[in-house]
């Protein structure tokens, strides 16, 4: 089914004609009018302002008179791209690492405020594994590991509202506030039903040049192969890599 874009009193087909509109801003053409997108999309010139102005209040774009040009939004996700390639190309090797020595799915994820957006993934060598579909997923960052130490670590600021996904997760701001100072305390952060019944997992912050908390390193797998007793050993081994 086709995805939409909402506007005021009216409905819009958004994704051919949303990546047509940003496609047509080029190095020769920074700035385009009502017209120019009119003419770009093949569409009248009244569908093309909703369009534009509906982006615009979302960030894709910012108006400049008359005139578009891309926004901060645009900005911020190519940023994140950028940092994202960069980070899986340094952090490949100590995933594979973990999967030769655990053989439990490995997972990467980045902040992508107020959520945790996972970015690449090693899947587990078990037949029966939490592997799969993680890539692109986002996550709540109270009810998983890897979200637990980038918040930990001051990567995302701690939510307001606490989202609760089963009967182990953290919905007191209290509680969280305890959690994050045990993680930041032993350099790794664990996760046992929080966020699916039967889902336990461990992470370990990934630094910066700067020295700040750039993305989480975690590995998860099911409870009976990752009992309570293994967690701190399985957090360590991946706070080492």
């Amino acid at each position: 089914m086709a995805t939409t874009l909402v506007a005021t009193g009216a409905t819009y087909p958004s994704a051919e004609r949303v990546l047509a509109l940003l496609a047509s801003f080029e190095d020769g053409r920074p700035e385009l009018s009502v017209t120019d997108i009119a003419a770009s999309l093949g569409v009248h010139k009244s569908t093309a302002s909703r369009l534009a102005a509906t982006l615009e209040r979302a960030g894709f774009l910012a108006r400049s008179g008359r005139r578009y040009r891309l926004g901060v939004e645009i900005i911020r996700l190519g940023t994140l791209a950028l940092r994202s390639a960069d980070i899986v190309g340094a952090m490949r090797p100590a995933m594979e690492k973990l999967s030769q020595l655990t053989g439990e799915t490995i997972n990467l994820a980045v902040p992508a405020r107020p959520d945790v957006l996972n970015i690449a993934e090693v899947p587990s060598t078990y037949i029966l594994s939490c592997s799969g579909g993680w890539i692109g997923r986002r996550t709540k960052p109270h009810a998983v590991a890897n979200g637990k130490v980038l918040l930990a670590f001051g990567a995302i600021p701690v939510p307001a509202h606490l989202e609760r996904y089963t009967e182990h997760t953290i919905t007191d701001l209290a509680a969280l506030e305890a959690e994050l100072a045990t993680v930041r305390r032993d350099g790794y952060a664990k996760a046992v039903a929080e966020l699916e019944d039967g889902l336990v997992a461990v992470a370990a912050p990934v630094f910066g040049a700067d020295g700040g908390c750039v993305a989480a390193l975690s590995i998860s797998g099911p409870a009976y192969r990752m009992p309570p007793a293994s967690l701190d050993e399985l957090g360590r081994l991946c706070a080492s890599c």
